[in-house]
């Protein structure tokens, strides 16, 4: 059996190649991923149309079934994903352990605790190494973008943020990036980087803003509604 994430009509979808004669989408609660059994030799092309064929169905049944869990505080336990950059990784907890913290193992996110730890603070040794992950990712497109646009900021920090995938401060130069964006796909963290980069040169978000993306960044209006659902 093997495992690929795809982008389809704006969301993502796992593809889970098995002995099966049929492809079938399921998708999965709490948060809505959708994963597609698929037989092993079937082309990808044929999984895409027909996910295309189904987008309408997937996006409804997925936020219905998101609406239904939307309530329902999050264990950090076995069986539960993460999603790591728009892969969705099975969650695997080993308890009794040297010391708390994560790593990826293949697919899968492996939470250590050293005992029998509360939900929330699995949820903090999580979040510790998701903040990792994400620097790591931001420490190689950040200068990759400055060096594209000519545009560096003072500094940069990552932030839990409710409302806003990033900003930037236009007085200290200094840029913003929420850490859900660890979530979603490399694409989109480069998206936001480069929006906020360009307000170093343009603050508001008019024609002359959208300019400077549309120059560095042509595909720049998929990314964001990928971004955003």
């Amino acid at each position: 059996m093997s495992e690929k994430n795809i982008t389809v009509a704006g969301f993502e979808a796992t593809i889970i190649r098995k002995k099966v004669k049929n492809l079938r989408v399921t998708i999965v609660p709490p948060d809505g991923t959708v994963r597609v059994s698929a037989p092993k030799l079937m082309p990808e092309t044929l999984i895409r149309a027909f996910l295309l064929e189904k987008a309408d169905w997937i996006r409804t049944h997925r936020d219905k079934v998101r609406a239904q869990h939307r309530d329902e505080p999050k264990q950090f336990a076995d069986g539960e994903t993460v999603q790591l950059f728009g892969q969705v990784c099975p969650l695997v907890v080993l308890t009794g352990q040297k010391k708390n913290g994560a790593a990826l193992d293949g697919s899968r996110i492996v939470l250590s605790l050293r005992g029998d730890v509360p939900p929330e603070r699995r949820e903090a040794i999580l979040n510790d190494w998701l903040r990792e992950r994400l620097k790591t990712e931001i420490e190689h497109f950040l200068p990759l973008w400055s060096d594209t646009t000519g545009l560096v900021p003072s500094a940069w920090t990552v932030r839990d943020m409710t409302s806003r995938w990033g900003s930037c401060n236009t007085k200290t130069k200094k840029i913003t990036l929420n850490l859900q964006l660890v979530h979603y796909p490399l694409i989109c963290l480069e998206y936001v980087i480069l929006h906020e980069l360009c307000h170093l040169r343009v603050h508001e978000h008019g024609a002359d803003f959208k300019a400077l993306l549309d120059r560095f960044m042509p595909d720049w209006k998929a990314r964001k509604k990928l971004l955003n659902g």
